[in-house]
């Protein structure tokens, strides 16, 4: 990867690790959820979001590595927190140990 920096072939690693795809989709989903859960359509929760439409199909599908801007623009938008964007209210499950 001539001209990339470690940072860079880092990032690509992550966003190519399943664990990164199962946040993102986890992520979309419960965007998904809250937007559901208030009847609204994509284009009123872009606009409540002060999204793109595209960009907010996108984080649905699991699709984007967001900024804490975009999550903070969604999370403005649905009238929740960050945290919540990351909870479906369940208890977590107990973590492996290896």
């Amino acid at each position: 990867m001539a001209g990339h920096s470690s940072a860079d072939r880092d990032a690509t690693a992550v966003k190519k690790s399943s664990r990164f795809r199962r946040e993102a989709r986890a992520l979309g989903l419960r965007v998904r959820q809250l937007r559901h859960e208030r009847g609204w359509t994509l284009e009123k929760a872009a606009e409540h979001a002060q999204l793109d439409l595209k960009h907010l199909q996108k984080v649905e599908a699991g699709q984007l590595n967001l900024t804490l801007v975009t999550l903070a623009r969604i999370a403005w938008g649905f009238g929740v927190s960050i945290a919540a964007l990351f909870s479906t209210g369940e208890q977590p499950a107990a973590k492996k140990r290896r």
